[in-house]
C-alpha cells in the first residue's frame, strides 16, 4: 500500500511540473525534458570534542525538479570511528527521480582526536599515616588520598599506575614517593612529549607511639678522692615492642663518656641532673632524667688516745663536809691526737657518738675500771668516723668510800656476711673461694705507757671553814703510740650446700668488696652435647635465651661467638687438646647482675665483685651465680629444650639414631620406618659443605646401616636424612 501511495505521489509531482511548463508555454511531449539533480551538504572537518551525535547541524541534502527543490529527507549514517571517537561519519541521501532512477549522495564528516588542553586530574592528595606498618595500598586509602580521578572526555582513553619508592629514616619514620602517570591512549606521543601526565604523592608513616622507658630515679655512688667518683652505669633500658625498638638514645650529662644511651664516666661530688632523650617515629622526642649524686666517701681519719686513765675528783653530794661521789667529765676533744681531713673539710667537730652536739661525757664511781668510749670526728661536708678509747676511772686520789662499779656483762654485737653459690640450675658449688677484701686500710695503733708518781699540793674547807694544803701522790701516765695501716682480707670457701659465712667481722664501718673463685676438672660436664648445641646456635637452629650460655660458648674470649669457638670446643671434646684458652675456667658473677640483651654480656664489663658500704648486723645475702665456660648446656641430665628456643620443628627423636658417637671411621645408623623405600643420607662439615650423598634401600620397621668415611675428614660432620617427605638431622663427631 505503501509503495503505491508512494507511486500517486510521484505521478502528481511529475503531472503538476507538466502543468507549469504548459502555463510557461513550453510544451511537455514527454519526461525527457524534466531536469531533476539531488543536492548533498558539503564535507566537513570537526574535533572529537564538537558534536558528532546529532548531525543535521551540518546541512540536509535536498532534491530539485524542474525549478523546485524538495527535502530529501532523513540519510543513513554510518560511523567510522575508533575508540577514541576520531576517525570519519557517512551521510547518505538516496531519492528516486521521476524517471524511476534512484539517485544519491553523501556527505563525509571528518572528526580528529585532537583538542586544546589534557584532561582535566583530580590526582591524589598526601597523606600521613601513623603506626609501624599501615596499610599504604591505594584501595585501603580514603578518598581523596588513594586514586586519582577525572572526568569522561568523548576524546580521550585515560589509564592510571603507579610506582612507589620507599625511604626509610628508621623503623618509625618513613616517606613513600608515590608516582602517578595516566596515559591518554588517544592523544599519546611519545617523540612529542605529549598524553602522558605524572604528579607525585607523598605518603608519610609516623609512628606516634612513644616506647616506653625504665629509668631510674636516682644512682648514688662514692667518691673517694675528696672530688669525684666513678659511675658505671647501666645502659637505657626501652622496651623494643614499638616498631622494632630503632630508637636513638642520648643523654646531656657533661660528665658521660660518651653521648648515647649509657652514662657512666666521673662525676664531681653532689647530684648531677642527668636528662636522657629518645628520639622516635619522625623527630619526636620523649625524656626522662634520673640523679646522679656522688656521696663524699673520704672519711675523715681519727686519731686519738689508744689508753688513758684517770682518777676521780672527790663530790660532797649533801654538802655535809664529807666526800661520798666522785665525777669527772672528759671532752671528746681532750681525747684528739692529731685527727685530720683528708679532704680539707675543716674545721673538724668532736664529739662522743654520732651527735655532734654530745662533747662532754662524765664519769661517775659506777664506771670505775676500763670503759671502752668511742670519740667521733665529723667533717663539715657531714662525713663521720670514729676511733676507740680505753679509759680507766680510777678512785686512787680522793680516796671516795664505797666507789666502785656496777659489774655489768657486755654484749657486743656479731657482724657476719653469708650468701651461696650456685649454678643456673641451683646446683650448689662446694669449695668455692670467697674473698672479703676491706677497700681502704685499716689503722691499728700500738702504744706504750710510762707511769710515773709526783705529789701535788690540794686544798680543801674542813667544817669549821679553814682552808687546809695537803700532798696527795698523783699518777703520770705517758703513751708512746705507733700506728700501722693494714689491708685487712678474709677468705672462706662454700659447704657442700654452697653457702658461705664470713663471721665475727671485727671492722664493720667500712667498705668491704666480696668476689668469688672457683675451679675443678676441667672436663667435668663438658662433652659432645655442649658442641651440638653451640652448632646449632651457629647454624641458627636455635637461640640462647640467657647471658649464661653467651659467657660459656665464648671459649677463646674475645667477645664473639664463632666458628672459631666451635673448633676450639670440639678439639677439647674429642681429646685433642687439653685445656681450654683464656684467663677463666669458671666465672663467678654477681647474681643480681642483669643485661639489657643477654648477649651484652660478650662485651660489657662482667660483675665478679659485689661492692658493700658497711657490713651491718641483718645484712642481705650475697649471692654468686656460677658458670663453666663450655658447658653450654649448663649442667649434666639438663634438658636442652630448657636452655634454648628451638627454631625448627623436631619430627621425631627417635626415628634415627647414630652410634657410636664420637667415631673413629663408622658409624652405624638405626633408622625405623613406617614404610619401606628409599632414604637419602647427605653429610656435611663443619663448614656446611656436602661431603657425602648416598640412597639406600629400606625395609617397613628397623634398620640399620653402616656407613664408613675416610681417615681425611674428622671433626664435626652434620647428617641429614631424607625419607619420603620427612626429614631428620643431627650432629656426629669423627676424631682420629
Amino acid at each position: 500500500m505503501k509503495t503505491n501511495m508512494y507511486t500517486h505521489i510521484k505521478t502528481f509531482l511529475i503531472l503538476f511540473a507538466l502543468i507549469v511548463q504548459w502555463h510557461e508555454g513550453k510544451s511537455v511531449t514527454n519526461g525527457s525534458n524534466l531536469s531533476f539533480s539531488i543536492n548533498c551538504p558539503p564535507n566537513v572537518y570537526v574535533s572529537c570534542k564538537d558534536e558528532i551525535w546529532n548531525l543535521s547541524m551540518y546541512g540536509n541534502a535536498t532534491y530539485s525538479v524542474g525549478y523546485h527543490t524538495y527535502s530529501a529527507g532523513s540519510p543513513v549514517v554510518k560511523y567510522y570511528l575508533n575508540s577514541c571517537n576520531a576517525g570519519y561519519i557517512t551521510r547518505t541521501w538516496t531519492v528516486e527521480d521521476p524517471y524511476w532512477q534512484w539517485q544519491s549522495c553523501t556527505q563525509t564528516i571528518y572528526v580528529s582526536s585532537g583538542g586544546q588542553g589534557g584532561p582535566v586530574i583530580e590526582w591524589p592528595e598526601d597523606i600521613n599515616l601513623t603506626g609501624c606498618n599501615p596499610e599504604t595500598n591505594p584501595y585501603k586509602l580514603p578518598a581523596p588520598n588513594n586514586y586519582p580521578r577525572w572526568n569522561d572526555s568523548e576524546c580521550s582513553m585515560l589509564g592510571k599506575s603507579y610506582s612507589d619508592m620507599l625511604f626509610t629514616v628508621n623503623s618509625q619514620c618513613k616517606k613513600i614517593m608515590r608516582t602517578w602517570k595516566i596515559l591518554d591512549w588517544c592523544n599519546y606521543s611519545p617523540s612529542a612529549g605529549y598524553g602522558i601526565y605524572t604528579k607525585v604523592q607523598f605518603i608519610y608513616i609516623i609512628n606516634s607511639t612513644p616506647p616506653a622507658i625504665t629509668c631510674p630515679a636516682e644512682i648514688t655512688v662514692n667518691a673517694t678522692n675528696c672530688k669525684n667518683g666513678v659511675l658505671v652505669a647501666q645502659s637505657l633500658y626501652v622496651d623494643p615492642s614499638v616498631c622494632g625498638g630503632d630508637f636513638v638514645i642520648t643523654n646531656n650529662s657533661p660528665y658521660a663518656t660518651s653521648k648515647g644511651n649509657n652514662i657512666s664516666g666521673t662525676y664531681p661530688i653532689g647530684t648531677t641532673k642527668v636528662t636522657y632523650s629518645v628520639k622516635y617515629g619522625c623527630n619526636d622526642f620523649k625524656t626522662c632524667t634520673t640523679n646522679v649524686v656522688v656521696k663524699n666517701a673520704s672519711k675523715p681519719t681519727p686519731y686519738c688516745t689508744w689508753q688513758l686513765s684517770t682518777a676521780l675528783m672527790g663530790v660532797d653530794t649533801d654538802n655535809d663536809g664529807k666526800v661520798d661521789d666522785g665525777m669527772v667529765e672528759i671532752w671528746a676533744k681532750d681525747l684528739d691526737k692529731g685527727s685530720f681531713s683528708s679532704c680539707g673539710y675543716g674545721p673538724l667537730k668532736y664529739s662522743f657518738g654520732k651527735d655532734v652536739t654530745k662533747t662532754s661525757k662524765v664519769f661517775t664511781c659506777e664506771n670505775i675500771g676500763k670503759n671502752l668510749v668511742e670519740m667521733w670526728v665529723t667533717d663539715t661536708k657531714g662525713a663521720q668516723n670514729y676511733c676507740l678509747v680505753e679509759l680507766y676511772i680510777q678512785n686512787n686520789g680522793a680516796n671516795i668510800p664505797d666507789c666502785h662499779s656496777t659489774p655489768v656483762t657486755p654484749v657486743d654485737p656479731v657482724y657476719s656476711q653469708k650468701g651461696n653459690v650456685l649454678t643456673l640450675t641451683d646446683t650448689p658449688v662446694k669449695g668455692a673461694d670467697i674473698t672479703l677484701k676491706y677497700k681502704d686500710p685499716v689503722i691499728t695503733y700500738t702504744s706504750t705507757f710510762d707511769t710515773t708518781e709526783t705529789l701535788q699540793l690540794d686544798s680543801f674547807i674542813n667544817l669549821s671553814g679553814y682552808k687546809l694544803y695537803r700532798y696527795v701522790l698523783v699518777k703520770k701516765i705517758t703513751e708512746h703510740r705507733d700506728s700501722t695501716l693494714t689491708f685487712i682480707t678474709r677468705k672462706v670457701k662454700t659447704d657442700a650446700n654452697g653457702k658461705y659465712l664470713i663471721d665475727s667481722i671485727a671492722v664493720h664501718n667500712k667498705a668491704v668488696t666480696i668476689s668469688a673463685t672457683y675451679t675443678d676438672d676441667v672436663r667435668k660436664n663438658i662433652d659432645n652435647k655442649d658442641v651440638e648445641l653451640l652448632t646449632k646456635f651457629l647454624l641458627g637452629e636455635v637461640t640462647f635465651s640467657s647471658y649464661h650460655q653467651y659467657l660459656a660458648s665464648d671459649i677463646n674470649e674475645d667477645g664473639k661467638i664463632d666458628v672459631e669457638d666451635q673448633n676450639i670446643l670440639m678439639s677439647f671434646v674429642t681429646g685433642q687438646i687439653q685445656t681450654l684458652p683464656g684467663s677463666h675456667q669458671w666465672y663467678l658473677l654477681d647474681k643480681k647482675a642483669t643485661f639489657a640483651k643477654p648477649e651484652d654480656v660478650l662485651t660489657g664489663p662482667l660483675p665478679f665483685n659485689v661492692n658493700l658500704d658497711s657490713i651491718k648486723l641483718i645484712n642481705p645475702a650475697v649471692d654468686f651465680i656460677a658458670i663453666k665456660k663450655g658447658n653450654i648446656s649448663i649442667d649434666p641430665n639438663s634438658l636442652l629444650n630448657a636452655n634454648v628456643e628451638n627454631r625448627t620443628t623436631v619430627l621425631s627423636q627417635d626415628i634415627v639414631k647414630a652410634y657410636p658417637n664420637p667415631f673413629i671411621d663408622q658409624i652405624t645408623f638405626s633408622l625405623n620406618t613406617s614404610h619401606e623405600g628409599q632414604a637419602r643420607l647427605y653429610l656435611y662439615n663443619s663448614n656446611g659443605q656436602e661431603i657425602r650423598n648416598m640412597s639406600f634401600a629400606v625395609a617397613k620397621g628397623d634398620n640399620e646401616i653402616n656407613v664408613g668415611l675416610n681417615d681425611d675428614i674428622y671433626g664435626l660432620v652434620m647428617y641429614r636424612w631424607t625419607i619420603g617427605d620427612k626429614q631428620y638431622s643431627g650432629i656426629l663427631s669423627k676424631i682420629k
